[in-house]
């Protein structure tokens, strides 16, 4: 994957420099804070459902951190993050610490293609998107109708239907050529499926400048901090 040197960020050309970015805009937050955003807003917002305590949620996102940079597998991260989660939930919920993981792993490598995929020099050589889906049986009925899908890079449609889906969705989204978006063809009449809630929008834009009085004193330092 191509990369580029971003400030705070090692100029290792082994690491997916745009994902470890688009991950680190987020700010681990609380449940209480995260309901008090906009849907929009949400992408800029990292929690985890029922922990109420804000060092958790920061453990959280410092593992997922790792992951992306490093590239961390999931084994590793449930051993380290596993046990905090089981003692905040009252249980083991294997499959919900897999959800955490995957999704927020998959959301920041779709937002780091799609900086790549978008920035002028990469459109002008490479201006149609292929929306790509692991067929097996573990594919979602809205991803498998959107698999195989080839349509312009400025097309709306992916403005609905950018990679994740959904809690989990697997797929991801490939750059064609011209020559390659003319073998395939272009796709006449794209799928009507619709994304969860919270997804298959591209990320969100540098600009974001929240009412800082909505939230806790805390939370409020650190935005300031970032936002600046």
């Amino acid at each position: 994957m191509p990369s580029r040197e971003h400030p705070g960020i090692s100029p290792d050309p082994e690491k997916f420099h745009e994902a470890i970015k688009a991950f680190r805009k987020r700010v681990p937050m609380s449940n209480a804070d995260w309901d008090q955003l906009a849907a929009d807003e949400r992408q800029r917002a990292f929690t985890v459902g029922a922990v109420a305590q804000a060092d958790l949620v920061q453990d959280v996102f410092d593992a997922i951190d790792r992951a992306v940079e490093n590239g961390t597998s999931f084994d590793d991260f449930k051993g380290e993050i596993g046990d905090k989660l089981a003692d905040a939930w009252g249980g083991q919920d294997a499959p919900r610490v897999e959800t955490i993981f995957r999704t927020n792993m998959l959301g920041a490598y779709s937002a780091g293609r799609h900086e790549i995929y978008s920035s002028p020099a990469v459109k002008e050589a490479r201006n149609t998107w292929r929306f790509d889906a692991i067929e097996d049986d573990r594919i979602d009925e809205d991803c498998e109708e959107a698999d195989g899908t080839v349509l312009p890079a400025d097309d709306p449609w992916w403005s609905t239907h950018l990679p994740p889906l959904h809690f989990n969705c697997r797929c991801s989204f490939t750059a064609l050529t011209p020559e390659e978006a003319e073998d395939e063809g272009i796709t006449e009449e794209p799928p009507e499926s619709e994304a969860d809630e919270g997804f298959g929008s591209p990320p969100a834009d540098d600009d974001w400048e929240p009412d800082l009085s909505r939230f806790s004193p805390a939370l409020r330092d650190v935005l300031s901090s970032r936002l600046r």
